[in-house]
């Protein structure tokens, strides 16, 4: 990798491999994917999912290290220290300062578009599954959207996460989002790297089975939006970086 990667980058990437037109991003193409051929694309946010802290923990995610060595291990610059404007960077490719969204009442009310709503506005079957207040904002605007409930615990939401990003692929998307919200949600409650490690491996156990639903060539794109900014670990392993991993599946 010859140049710097920013998670503005994602979009235009995604959007490349979709075949969607969007209007013009601060990100540009990862061009090392271009030749994979893939048609479809799944991204998978996981929260707080900073470099240092998928290095720390990658002898305990065996599908993540998988694909990371199969496909491309990335250490991008996040661009936001926290949630909202970090995933409006991510799915518009847009920094924050352009996006302007900077909370979820932002997000209802904006006029920016996110690579989702280009992508079904282009007939491109697309879904969304994340948190209800978040997953409310695409409403009207992509095709499927699958909201969980906030308030239930940290094993049972991303556990829903993936039920229902499951359930979205069986309807045959080209494009989905799935936002994993266990380790950060673990960091604000104060967790150590034991509980961290054990929220992380959830996840990773959840993206096997994703994987292992989806069509061949289809892209997977992993990344978290910012490191650990919360807790007892804050700042330990990142500040400024965080995973991005992209695969291909094959036969």
């Amino acid at each position: 990798m010859s140049r710097s990667i920013k998670l503005v980058d994602v979009a235009p990437t995604m959007a490349r491999v979709l075949g969607v037109r969007t209007p013009p991003t601060d990100g540009k193409p990862i061009d090392e994917v271009k030749e994979w051929g893939c048609n479809r694309v799944v991204l998978a946010i996981v929260d707080s999912l900073g470099y240092g802290l998928f290095k720390a923990l990658e002898p305990d995610l065996p599908e993540m290290r998988s694909m990371a060595l199969e496909g491309l291990l990335l250490k991008a610059e996040c661009v936001a220290p926290t949630t909202t404007p970090a995933i409006a960077s991510i799915l518009t490719g847009l920094m924050p300062k352009n996006h302007g969204i900077s909370n979820t009442s932002h997000a209802s009310e904006s006029e920016i578009r996110s690579l989702l709503e280009w992508a079904s506005s282009e007939e491109v079957p697309s879904a969304v599954v994340m948190e209800e207040e978040g997953a409310r904002t695409f409403e009207g605007f992509v095709d499927m959207v699958m909201g969980v409930p906030k308030d239930l615990r940290v094993e049972d939401f991303d556990r829903q996460i993936l039920a229902r990003s499951l359930a979205a692929l069986d309807t045959d998307p080209r494009l989905l989002v799935a936002h994993f919200l266990g380790i950060d949600r673990m960091a604000h409650r104060g967790g150590g790297i034991v509980d961290i490690r054990s929220a992380a491996s959830a996840i990773d156990g959840y993206l096997k089975d994703i994987a292992a639903a989806i069509p061949e060539k289809t892209m997977v794109v992993i990344c978290g939006d910012h490191p650990l900014h919360a807790g007892l670990l804050k700042g330990v392993f990142d500040s400024k970086y965080v995973a991005l991993i992209l695969w291909k599946k094959e036969n």
